[in-house]
């Protein structure tokens, strides 16, 4: 196999030297491949790290986010996270929530901006909140029943 080359000036004088036209034209096969999949992985490694995000409690989705976005959303706000109805969905209903710890009570309802701990949308002043035994869940009592909140994260 031929190498092709090209002529490139010295840049400490008019001396001539042969290149060849690639940097890694004369590696054999095996190691241009390497090389090369080695780039792209780095490369996808970036671009995902770049990419992902975490749901830490930092950044959830703000309260008044939430509620841009869904007028008629029902949650509260506890330590700064929005819990959000949780009753229609499948999966929470087949969890096993009891009552647990009894964690504070609804003390401004139909809120729509400057959400505050205790804030809700749609509970009423009052509603006690309480502990269920899943750490994403937690559980609004109302003459009618137990109502499961989950924890929205962001993500």
């Amino acid at each position: 196999m031929k190498i092709r080359r090209h002529r490139v000036k010295d840049p400490r004088g008019s001396r001539q030297m042969d290149m060849p036209a690639c940097p890694l034209g004369s590696l054999p096969a095996g190691i241009k491949i390497f090389f090369l999949l080695t780039c792209i992985t780095i490369f996808s490694a970036f671009s995902a790290a770049g990419c992902s995000r975490s749901s830490s409690t930092a950044e959830n989705a703000s309260p008044e986010t939430l509620y841009a976005s869904d007028n008629e959303i029902d949650m509260f706000i506890y330590e700064g996270t929005a819990y959000v109805n949780a009753s229609d969905l499948d999966w929470v209903g087949e969890l096993s929530l009891a009552k647990g710890e009894k964690l504070g009570t609804i003390s401004r309802s139909d809120v729509t901006d400057d959400f505050q701990d205790w804030d809700a949308t749609i509970l009423p002043e009052g509603t006690a909140v309480y502990k269920s035994g899943e750490s994403q869940v937690l559980l609004a009592e109302t003459e009618d029943a137990l109502i499961p909140y989950l924890k929205y994260a962001e993500g």
